[in-house]
């Protein structure tokens, strides 16, 4: 069951769908401290975040996510349901993060009228998501993981493992070895 918001977080909420999402890239030379607004935004709605927040340009943020310290969410990313993000995450432009899905059990009734089923996702601390990589609803990345770009997560990935394609496959595990090369 959904909490309901605050008055105050809903507000915060408004105003960075409104404006905050919507203002210059860190980068751009009139940004105007647009990373800063964008992080009290999100820090006065969302359920919990860390410290050193970094949020790019049309982020879709969902009020009932947990964000760690350092993470950073790259431009048109969409975090959506119950998502709890570790730290010292980095998450590339176009990534989803989506826990909700439509119930379809029943023939009897459209879809589009039957509901949503409400999951999770959690990314464990030191997770790279490459661009454009989906992640659907109860899975778990674990720490030290990489997920590569346009892959499709439907199940866990375990610890130090570098994921890809549709649906995402093992594709190696990383190692910490002195030689500079992390994959096995």
């Amino acid at each position: 069951m959904r909490k309901s918001l605050s008055m105050p977080r809903k507000i915060y909420f408004l105003i960075y769908n409104i404006l905050g999402k919507y203002l210059p890239r860190t980068y751009m030379p009139y940004s105007l401290c647009s990373k800063r607004i964008r992080s009290f935004l999100a820090q006065n709605f969302i359920d919990q975040c860390g410290s050193n927040l970094k949020i790019e340009t049309n982020v879709l943020l969902s009020p009932f996510i947990e964000l760690g310290d350092n993470v950073e969410l790259n431009e048109n990313c969409k975090i959506r349901g119950n998502v709890k993000i570790g730290n010292d995450v980095l998450i590339a432009p176009g990534v989803q993060l989506i826990s909700v899905n439509h119930k379809f059990d029943r023939m009897d009734i459209p879809i589009k009228q039957q509901g949503e089923v409400e999951g999770y996702i959690v990314i464990e601390d030191n997770v790279w998501i490459g661009t454009n990589a989906i992640i659907l609803p109860n899975v778990t990345i674990k720490k030290g993981s990489i997920v590569g770009a346009g892959s499709i997560v439907t199940k866990n990935v375990e610890e130090c493992s570098i994921v890809g394609g549709n649906p995402a496959k093992l594709i190696g595990k990383r190692s910490n070895n002195e030689t500079g090369n992390d994959t096995q």
